[in-house]
């Protein structure tokens, strides 16, 4: 996108953005995190035992070369809980330039959650990793603060550690029993071997996509290149003089300045006038950021590969940026947004003297 369109000093009014946040928990305890910190999400394998390491930090794992020091998390929160059990999953999460893994009980779910809405803690826990309580759909969701859990795995220095190459089960934390032990030796192993393509897609989101409507039309794109959502009414959509129809405005999002186009233009679908379901979805590809105007977002869907028509007939010039169909239970049809598609449009690209 042209530099020309970022020159508005216009600012945004309102800064209630829904975000994308994890689900996931621990024992009985339902906690939240910034999806977009999570890189993936393995099956718990065996971890290298290091003496000198503290009691929250659980092990060391080799994901593929890299050392990465895996947290237990009902350690510091004061969860009672027995041995790891097999379906036991480790968020590999990825802030400030540090990566580490986190022990959890099991995912839930992807959901929207607005920050404002977090309420502060009824008590003063002792270790500061859940800032705040969300109420969402008659439950309590704990906000767990990746950046406090961050200070506690910063207190290792691995470089100085010496890491054996054996992978050994923690004898306190995991089962005995020698299924489980291959078990959990097996996708140690995998992990250490696997060879992964240098990639800035978010694994374990290939599966989900957010689902919105565009004039009575349904279509979704990959959960990984959402960023932000936000209501139309709650920004300052700034027109921006002699761009294309498409081109609506631009919205400065937190110091950032922000395209929003109407992909209708694009897909040969009818323009619609703004209501008060109108969203901007803030999506985010390689080192391009842009927002869509939709008339309204569904929700997060879980779309497995098998339930994925790929065979897209490329004949009409909305089907040019659509790389799948998926049927739905009423029998009509969403589209999937081919984002990389779309992207490689040339009319997206302004000359200078714009």
């Amino acid at each position: 996108m042209s530099g020309d369109f970022f020159g508005s000093t216009q600012l945004v009014k309102h800064k209630n953005y829904a975000e994308l946040f994890l689900i996931f928990t621990l024992s009985d305890k339902t906690y939240a995190i910034a999806a977009e910190k999570v890189m993936e999400i393995v099956q718990l394998p065996a971890l290298t035992v290091v003496e000198r390491l503290p009691d929250h930090i659980v092990g060391l794992l080799n994901l593929r070369g890299q050392i990465i020091s895996v947290i237990d998390p009902s350690k510091l929160l004061g969860i009672e809980q027995n041995e790891y059990r097999t379906d036991f999953q480790v968020l590999i999460v990825n802030c400030r330039d540090t990566t580490i893994g986190i022990v959890v009980h099991s995912v839930n779910e992807v959901v929207q959650l607005d920050r404002n809405q977090l309420e502060p803690l009824p008590y003063k826990p002792v270790e500061k990793i859940v800032s705040g309580i969300y109420k969402h759909e008659n439950r309590l969701v704990a906000f767990f603060d990746i950046n406090a859990v961050l200070q506690h795995a910063g207190t290792v220095d691995l470089n100085e550690l010496e890491i054996k190459n054996e992978l050994t089960a923690i004898t306190d934390n995991f089962p005995t029993d020698e299924v489980s032990r291959r078990k959990f030796l097996a996708r140690a192993e995998k992990l250490q071997r696997e060879i992964r393509s240098v990639t800035d897609d978010l694994q374990f989101q290939e599966n989900y996509f957010i689902s919105f409507c565009l004039n009575n039309e349904t279509y979704c794109i990959n959960l990984k290149f959402v960023k932000e959502i936000t209501k139309l009414k709650l920004v300052n959509l700034a027109p921006v003089p002699c761009v294309p129809e498409f081109i609506t405005g631009i919205i400065n999002l937190r110091g950032e300045f922000i395209t929003i186009l109407d992909i209708k233009h694009f897909l040969d679908i009818a323009k619609t006038t703004t209501s008060e379901k109108t969203k901007i979805i803030v999506l985010k590809i390689s080192d391009i950021q842009m927002g869509i105007l939709v008339d309204e977002v569904f929700g997060i869907e879980n779309i497995p590969n098998e339930k994925m028509n790929l065979n897209v007939q490329n004949k009409y010039e909305k089907s040019k940026y659509t790389s799948a169909e998926v049927l739905l239970p009423n029998n009509k049809v969403m589209s999937v947004f081919d984002i990389k598609k779309f992207i490689e449009d040339e009319r997206l690209f302004i000359e200078e003297s714009i």
